[in-house]
């Protein structure tokens, strides 16, 4: 407080018990780590009849006991900040912070602790009444010690390993992303994933304010991990982005098919385009990962200059991250123009090496999933699918497609629901190699985050012919496709239990059977087996 010495101490008191009572009562609504807030929560509101108790005593005019309440009054202040800075704050972020968290709520306690023992030698006479109570508080308080939960930090290290390993596939991204939101109760749908995320750039551009470098970079990353997930990604924004590109390569000459690199988009140690670029003091600009084993050998001079170096703190180049994004993209928009002329040229040997290409775009990153989908690749291999009589071409249109849907919800929806779905079963009655493709492709398509997707097994289940192909597999020779085909079989019969009849007119009885054992009243009622 301002010109404490000029306050009656009565005043101070009485303003000091109220914030005291009213940081405790806001520290209940902190939505992370409620266990640590709730302890501070507690042992306010046990400090307040201790305030209270010396605004009923006369109060030692002493400058210690000055000293001791400006002390405390400054402890409070420190846990007010600390609460509201934390009430508001998005649940994705506490959890990316719970680690920090628990630790400034543990610092918290213990300094409340210390400024409250020496108030209380201050005024040992004046609380000698309650000077247990406040012996014990103050002790519990100074020797307060958290830890975030073991499922927090487990969440927590699982996504800074993804960071740091550069985990990009859609499948890790995903289920890291439904994983944060179930431990902080987040549904999983765009719009409050979207909060969440922009919760987070606002917490980044608070630390760029506050010049907090490496919080900013821990930040960004954050969010360039999460914003790679299905239901964190606008799909109009996408397209949008997509088109955008699309604009800018068409400036280009029509013989165009490449952007090259500039010069600084390249590692000075590995000499290759980079993905995480990061300065040195010196300016020179290398990939994280190459810089940091270049240090780690115990080398201490610039790689490119060889001067020695004063300070090995790296600096995200982010600029120049974004820079090299842009270009990757643009020359990502090249390669499926090229591909989509080349598809439909009717060229058997460019339309091998035009699918080659697809499966390296899909294993680059997620958004060329979805960009591969608006630029019509999809679209266009599933018609060739169709039409080809090529054992092989069918084969590598299966593999591609397998890796376009591969735990991307979208691209699974536009595959089901087009003609797609019809020419994928029908590749059920066909060469062994190829059935094992296709199943292996149903497989990934009936799945979703939680299990089986009971849509699409419905859909599947209402295709006149796919329980007499799959039958077929079961009773065939091609046994890498058999437990599969079983499984997906199994839920088309839990979709529908006409389908075991089925199952057992094209002579495989071994659900029927099961069924009987089980003695299925409902089953029996119902079959037409027998009719």
């Amino acid at each position: 407080m301002v010109g404490l010495e000029l306050i009656p101490i009565g005043t101070i008191l009485a303003v000091l018990t109220s914030q005291v009572v009213r940081t405790a009562n806001a520290a209940k609504d902190v939505l992370i780590d409620k266990e640590s807030f709730n302890i501070l929560s507690k042992h306010l509101l046990d400090i307040a009849p201790v305030l209270k108790e010396l605004q009923l005593q006369e109060l030692n005019e002493s400058q210690a006991a000055r000293v001791a309440l400006e002390s405390l009054e400054s402890d409070v202040k420190q846990a007010s900040n600390l609460v509201e800075k934390y009430r508001n704050s998005g649940r994705f972020y506490l959890l990316m912070k719970c680690r920090y968290i628990v630790k400034e709520v543990e610092q918290v306690i213990r300094d409340i602790g210390r400024s409250l023992a020496a108030l209380s030698l201050a005024n040992t006479e004046v609380l000698s009444r309650i000077s247990d109570q406040v012996n014990r508080l103050q002790s519990e308080m100074q020797r307060a010690e958290f830890e975030a939960s073991q499922s927090q930090l487990d969440i927590v290290d699982k996504l800074n390993h993804g960071i740091k390993e550069q985990k990009l596939d859609q499948a890790f991204v995903n289920d890291m992303l439904e994983e944060i939101a179930r431990a902080v109760g987040v549904p999983v749908e765009p719009s409050e994933i979207s909060k969440e995320i922009a919760s987070i750039r606002w917490e980044k551009e608070e630390a760029a304010n506050r010049k907090e470098r490496a919080e900013v970079i821990f930040l960004e990353q954050i969010i360039l991990l999460l914003s790679q997930a299905d239901t964190a990604s606008d799909f109009e924004e996408v397209k949008k982005q997509y088109f955008q590109r699309v604009q800018v390569i068409e400036r280009y000459g029509s013989r165009e098919k490449y952007i090259p690199p500039l010069n600084s988009f390249c590692c000075s140690i590995t000499e290759a385009v980079m993905v995480d670029p990061v300065s040195l003091c010196t300016g020179t600009t290398c990939e994280r990962s190459a810089i940091e084993v270049w240090f780690d050998d115990g080398n201490m001079t610039d790689p490119k200059t060889k001067e020695v170096l004063e300070d090995t703190t790296l600096r995200s180049n982010i600029r120049l991250r974004e820079s090299i994004v842009e270009w990757r993209e643009l020359n990502c928009c090249f390669r499926i123009k090229s591909i989509r002329e080349n598809l439909l040229s009717n060229s058997g040997l460019l339309l091998h090496e035009s699918l080659s290409q697809m499966q390296a775009l899909i294993k680059e990153n997620s958004i060329n999933k979805d960009w591969i989908s608006i630029g019509e690749l999809t679209d266009i291999i599933i018609s060739i699918l169709g039409n080809s009589d090529s054992i092989d071409v069918k084969m590598k249109i299966l593999i591609t497609l397998k890796g376009a849907v591969e735990g991307h919800a979208r691209n699974k929806e536009k595959v089901v629901e087009s003609q797609g779905w019809r020419y994928i079963i029908s590749c059920l009655h066909n060469d062994s190699r190829v059935i094992k493709e296709v199943v292996d492709l149903l497989y990934e398509l009936l799945q979703d985050r939680s299990g089986w997707n009971k849509s699409f097994c419905e859909k599947l289940s209402e295709h006149p012919s796919t329980v007499n192909y799959l039958v077929t597999i079961l009773n065939g020779p091609v046994s890498d496709s058999i437990e599969t085909a079983e499984k997906i079989l199994t839920e088309l019969f839990e979709i529908d239990e006409e389908n075991i009849c089925c199952a057992a007119k094209f002579g495989w009885y071994k659900a029927l059977v099961d069924r009987m054992i089980q003695g299925s009243k409902t089953f029996f009622s119902s079959s037409s087996l027998l009719r």
